[in-house]
């Protein structure tokens, strides 16, 4: 009996392996390279938000975008000191942090204050409000997961 259903789950490995090739011509994995994630390589780019919402410091924002899909994005984020404001602003979409270099002092509407360093990892979800400061030369790899009304940042 087991070496019947043994038999009887071979075409359907085969066929599941059959798609998995079909599909890899396809798409095909991106990778993160390690000199966007050590700061090489990165482009000159628009703030990520708006001039009003900078409270100190000045954003001179540089990325790399590792991949861009229709649900998901990846960004390497390097910016030079800065805090902005996003009390009145919510955050749009989750996003998952890696920090990379510098330092990253978030401080909810409720005063409460997290600090992040190299080798932290965080998530921001979606309507977060309060002061996001980065110090040093801050870099950090971004996953954004956009929602129906939302869309990836570009």
């Amino acid at each position: 009996m087991k070496e019947k259903a043994r038999l009887a789950l071979v075409p359907i490995v085969l066929l599941a392996s059959g798609l998995a090739c079909a599909q890899d011509d396809l798409l095909r994995p991106a990778r993160v390279a390690p000199d966007a994630m050590s700061g090489l390589g990165l482009t000159p780019g628009d703030p990520p938000v708006p001039e009003d919402m900078v409270v100190s410091g000045e954003l001179n924002a540089k990325r790399s975008f590792p991949f861009s899909g229709e649900e998901l994005s990846v960004v390497i984020f390097e910016s030079t000191p800065a805090k902005t404001d996003h009390t009145e602003s919510p955050f749009p979409f989750d996003e998952f942090i890696y920090v990379l270099s510098g330092k990253l002092i978030l401080t909810d509407i409720d005063g409460a204050v997290q600090e992040y360093a190299v080798g932290d990892s965080l998530v921001v979800p979606k309507g977060w409000r309060g002061y996001w400061e980065m110090q040093g030369n801050y870099r950090e790899l971004v996953v954004v997961i956009a929602t129906e009304d939302t869309s990836p940042p570009e």
